[in-house]
């Protein structure tokens, strides 16, 4: 065969486990939305992304486990323990339980419905047993910070009749109205120190089941090329014969969006707990704004990918298959439609050009009588 044709690699057959996983998944997905659930704090498919996940899982060999759309969020670190764990699986621990609590475990996450109202209340929730040594959330949402405009930046004032609307975002992450100016000393060596509280934005991630690696190069090359530059491979257990029908995880992912800063403390004091704000009402405006920008190119760089993976699915030959007849269908209007506004855009640039070859030859006419 010359290099210079084209042809589809043969794709392998799908093993029957992997079919009778992806059935699972798809089930559970397609149950109504007030019986679906998963491990995520929310429970159910985050509606930014749900065109996405149908678009994906309509590829025979692939199928989503869990994902998030990107999300802001203001988390309370948990506490740990004194002893028993050494610093480095406190760490390890703590990433993969934020993981978790991010993506859910079996199924998709959070639906990211607008402002999380039952996170977003005065009421905190809890994160799972263990999850960064049992921390909390304080405001979780899958959309942009609403803005408020028409604030002004008094602080260090405990005058009940200022507007709350003076610590709208403070307000808004449930934080304190006054900022902390005073700590308490340095802890020793044997408590524990202060728990940070976190404003943090954390981009898309999807984790999806490929069903061989011929279906895993490229799913992972569309996310390369979108910029996702740390997704990869979880596992390569596949390459053991005797492992090779249990398919391939891709995780696609960036850190190149992320973005994470120190907005308070949790102390430890003789009443109890007091939470401080450590930071300016303007500081927390100016995050806001950073945030809002880091929504914007993630639902940039989420679109490229989509466009990214029906080229690279349809160039591996696997885009034509049954399940994913409607995504190809759409590729062939859509380059139906490009062609023809090219097509029309060539008609034009030619008439234009005839136009301006007609003028400069009457020009050139009326000059050489004027001369004459």
């Amino acid at each position: 065969m010359s290099s210079g044709s084209s042809t589809f690699t043969k794709a392998p057959s799908i093993p029957s486990s992997f079919t009778a996983k992806k059935s699972q998944v798809l089930t559970a997905l397609h149950r109504p939305a007030d019986a679906y659930t998963d491990n995520s704090p929310k429970g159910s498919v985050d509606v930014q992304i749900q065109e996405l996940i149908d678009e994906i899982n309509a590829y025979e060999g692939l199928v989503t486990t869990s994902s998030c759309a990107g999300r802001v969020a203001v988390f309370v670190e948990g506490g740990g323990s004194k002893e028993g764990r050494d610093e480095g699986k406190q760490r390890k621990d703590a990433e993969e339980d934020e993981d978790e609590e991010r993506e859910g475990a079996d199924g998709e996450s959070d639906d990211g419905k607008g402002t999380d109202q039952a996170l977003s209340s005065a009421r905190t929730t809890t994160t799972s047993p263990g999850g960064k040594g049992g921390g909390r959330w304080l405001y979780v949402s899958h959309d942009p910070v609403p803005v408020h405009s028409t604030r002004s930046s008094k602080e260090h004032t405990d005058d009940p009749t200022i507007d709350k609307q003076d610590y709208y975002y403070s307000s808004l992450f449930h934080l304190p109205s006054t900022i902390s100016s005073t700590f308490s000393s340095p802890p020793s060596p044997t408590s524990l120190p202060p728990r940070l509280i976190h404003l943090s934005f954390s981009p898309l991630i999807l984790h999806i089941h490929c069903a061989t690696l011929h279906h895993a190069r490229p799913l992972l090359s569309a996310a390369i090329n979108a910029g996702f530059r740390e997704s990869g491979v979880q596992s390569l257990r596949i390459l053991d014969p005797a492992e090779a029908e249990r398919g391939v995880m891709v995780a696609i992912r960036t850190a190149g969006l992320s973005f994470d800063t120190v907005v308070g403390i949790v102390d430890v004091t003789e009443n109890g707990e007091e939470v401080r704000r450590v930071v300016s009402e303007d500081y927390l405006a100016m995050c806001a704004s950073v945030i809002n920008q880091r929504f914007m190119w993630n639902e940039e760089r989420r679109e490229r990918f989509r466009k990214e993976l029906r080229g690279a699915m349809e160039r591996a030959g696997l885009a034509t298959n049954a399940e994913g007849g409607e995504s190809a269908r759409e590729d062939k209007m859509e380059r139906r439609r490009r062609k023809r506004e090219e097509g029309l855009a060539r008609q034009k640039m030619k008439q234009e050009t005839s136009s301006e070859k007609g003028e400069e030859s009457l020009d050139e006419g009326l000059t050489f009588r004027e001369l004459g």
